[in-house]
Parts: C-alpha cells; structure tokens; sequence
C-alpha cells in the first residue's frame, strides 16, 4: 500500500518506511529515522528544518528553525 503524505510528522508517526520526491526523483528512501533528519528534509524544501522527538510520541516531530 502507498500512501502520500505531505506532513512529515505524521509520515514517522504511523509508516516504517518513507521516500522523499525532489525534482520529480527520490532524493531519500528508507526507515523514517533515517531519511527524515535535519539534513534531509531542509535539502528537499530549501529550508532549515529541525527534527526532535515528539514530547508524548515518541516518533520524529520536524518544524521549521526559528531564528534565534
């Protein structure tokens, strides 16, 4: 089954494996801890992200960096 996703958070909440699309190809594939880290995600939206467990989860939340 494939389900698509447009909310990362949700993707390592309820999935054990994730793909990221960009430019139309996969840029990432695999467990979501391992595709979705700060790197990963802020290459594919051009945009700093942070990821951290989520506080009652457990599974990987991502937000976007605030400036200090």
């Amino acid at each position: 089954m494939v389900v698509v996703l447009h909310d990362p958070g949700l993707a390592t909440a309820y999935t054990h494996r994730v793909a990221t699309l960009c430019a139309g190809r996969v840029a990432a594939d695999g467990p979501p801890a391992a595709v979705l880290t700060e790197d990963a995600p802020s290459e594919v939206h051009r945009r700093p992200v942070e990821v951290f467990p989520h506080p009652r989860a457990g599974a990987a939340a991502i937000a976007p960096k605030r400036a200090s």
